[in-house]
């Protein structure tokens, strides 16, 4: 028996050390580096930027309310959500790193610390691969992300990778080594390697294993308490349908998944919030899409989720204690409505269980323009719309 108990201590130890080993070799360097800290008022105001997704060469309105943005907020740190460039647009690797250029100029002009997520579009149809598109973006001295965990799955002829997962350490002050608060940044995934189920990415066993063994350490450096924690990625987790409130079919404002119909919470304040879309998960019928926000709450250390990808919808909705965050769209190139904008959040380091969030809307951030701007962003507006009504009403169909 003792023989068979000194085995088993072995193994275990032997597991612990090969986890340990893999936590540590994910090189987090550069956003350690950064330094990012609460200013001097205790607080962090970061910016979010969902769904660039423009043309390669970034339209006026596009950079105009990036800037705009930037410039209202006044944020300590801007983090895109993914579907930072539409990859299917670009054909060629010369393509893609114009097109990512494009966007990164611009923070390079304007010199806040930025960091970024995948989405499902950027890697989609090109050959410039995640792991390229990384080493573009750190060669930007305003960039503080990594390459972070890199993971891949195969099944049959599909080969899917996840890369730059990492966090970003948020420091008690300029001068001080103390973590105070923590974000994580989760590549998502863009589609299910697995076409018998298809449907949009998830987070991969690799990358969940290293988030708990981070969220260990940090846990561990704070005296055994967790640290609190905010993340972003792009693509919404599966469990918002638990949350939203299902309806009958003909509900006004609702939306259907799987043959239910879902709208907003009772007590959702309607205008600053609003469903727009079907949100768009992982098949919800796949239970492993469901294992990252599950390891989060057995964690206990994220207050909230932030996501894009669905670009016309926006909300603030709580699973469990988490809360998940859905921002709208800034595009101009992809389908959109008048609704499209960022999404601001603020940090406090004396409520760091709690943050504050709001939305900007792009047609406020480019009022100022010119009439002929202000004449086109209605045009684009007016279309838009229309296209969102047919698309709307074309699904309905197949009910």
């Amino acid at each position: 028996m003792k023989k068979i108990i000194s085995v088993m201590l072995a193994f275990v130890m032997a597991f612990a050390m090969l986890a340990n080993a893999f936590a540590s070799d994910v090189d987090v360097s550069r956003p350690e580096k950064a330094h990012i800290s609460f200013n001097e008022d205790g607080k962090l105001t970061i910016l979010q930027v969902a769904d660039i997704q423009d043309n390669i060469t970034l339209s006026n309105f596009t950079k105009r309310s990036i800037i705009n943005a930037v410039e209202q907020s006044q944020p300590d740190l801007i983090v895109m959500t993914g579907d930072n460039i539409a990859g299917y647009l670009c054909g060629t690797k010369t393509l893609a790193r114009t097109s990512l250029k494009e966007v990164m100029d611009i923070f390079e002009d304007i010199g806040i610390p930025v960091a970024m997520v995948f989405g499902n579009h950027d890697d989609d149809n090109t050959p410039y691969t995640k792991l390229e598109q990384i080493e573009q973006y750190e060669t930007y001295d305003c960039f503080i992300g990594c390459a972070g965990v890199v993971a891949e799955k195969t099944v049959g002829k599909n080969t899917v990778t996840n890369a730059g997962t990492y966090n970003i350490p948020i420091y008690e002050s300029a001068e001080s080594d103390k973590v105070a608060y923590n974000i994580w940044c989760i590549d998502s995934g863009n589609y299910n390697p697995d076409d018998s189920i298809g449907g949009y990415g998830y987070v991969f066993p690799e990358q969940i294993d290293w988030y708990v063994e981070k969220s260990n350490e940090l846990k561990e450096a704070n005296g055994g308490e967790p640290v609190p924690s905010i993340a972003f990625q792009h693509i919404v987790p599966p469990q918002v349908f638990s949350v939203l409130k299902e309806v009958d079919k003909g509900t006004e404002g609702a939306v259907e998944h799987g043959g239910k119909y879902y709208v907003l919470p009772d007590d959702t304040d309607k205008a600053a919030n609003w469903l727009g879309e079907t949100p768009c998960p992982p098949s919800t019928d796949f239970e492993p899409g469901y294992a990252e926000l599950n390891a989060m709450l057995e964690q206990g250390d994220v207050n909230a989720v932030f996501f894009g990808h669905d670009h016309i919808n926006c909300y603030v909705v709580n699973y469990q204690g988490i809360d998940l965050v859905s921002s709208p769209g800034c595009t101009f190139q992809s389908y959109n409505d008048a609704n499209r904008g960022f999404r601001v959040i603020t940090l406090d380091k004396e409520n760091p269980d709690s943050y504050e969030t709001y939305t900007m809307r792009t047609s406020d951030l480019l009022e100022g323009g010119s009439f002929l701007d202000r004449v086109m962003l209605a045009v684009k507006n007016f279309f838009d719309g229309i296209v969102n009504f047919f698309k709307d009403t074309f699904l309905a169909l197949f009910d």
